[in-house]
């Protein structure tokens, strides 16, 4: 009877002493996390806004001057995932521009009642690569216009990752959109 005791006492022992030795080792993990840096990531957010809101004004110059002459592109339709450059992100710009009016962004996800943030960064899943970085700014929303010939409101779901470099200028950015459900809005009869 005292072994047993004994051994029940051992494993209480043991059990205590490696509840605390884990406690300790999630204290340090949470200790080395770097802070975020929220300042940067609202001046990461102020640039795409400003970018977005100069689509909306079909201000292609201001557009121009957002964006680092480097950047990468990734259109929305799939190109055998090619990057593409400053002057091709130009040219689809303008292309809406020439062919919509009334450009809104309504930034957020929609949910059932209400509509959430529309800009994230930063993860905590999967844990091996959590970071508090703004390096890639997510970005939820929907745009709607008009398509200036046939006269019909269109809109769009939206999801786009950004990265903005040190001189405020956009360097790298990934659309994801429907563009043929934007044609087939288009070519819907009434």
């Amino acid at each position: 009877m005292k072994t047993k005791l004994f051994g029940l006492l051992m494993l209480a022992v043991l059990t205590l002493f490696s509840c605390k030795e884990k406690e300790q080792e999630v204290e340090v993990l949470v200790e080395e996390t770097e802070a975020p840096d929220s300042a940067d990531y609202d001046k990461k957010v102020a640039v795409i806004r400003a970018f977005f809101q100069a689509h909306s004004d079909e201000d292609l110059e201001a557009q121009s001057a957002l964006l680092a002459d480097d950047m990468n592109w990734s259109p929305p339709a799939y190109n055998g995932n090619q990057w593409l450059g400053k002057e091709d992100l130009l040219a689809a710009l303008k292309s809406y521009h020439d062919n919509f009016d009334n450009i809104k962004y309504a930034e957020g996800i929609v949910m059932p009642d209400s509509t959430a943030n529309g800009f994230w960064s930063g993860s905590v899943f999967p844990g091996q690569n959590a970071n508090a970085s703004a390096g890639v700014i997510r970005v939820y929303g929907t745009w709607t216009a008009t398509h200036t010939e046939s006269g019909k409101e269109i809109g769009v779901k939206f999801f786009n990752l950004s990265s903005v470099n040190e001189d405020g200028k956009i360097v790298q950015s990934s659309d994801y959109f429907d563009v043929n459900g934007l044609a087939a809005q288009i070519a819907a009869q009434e």
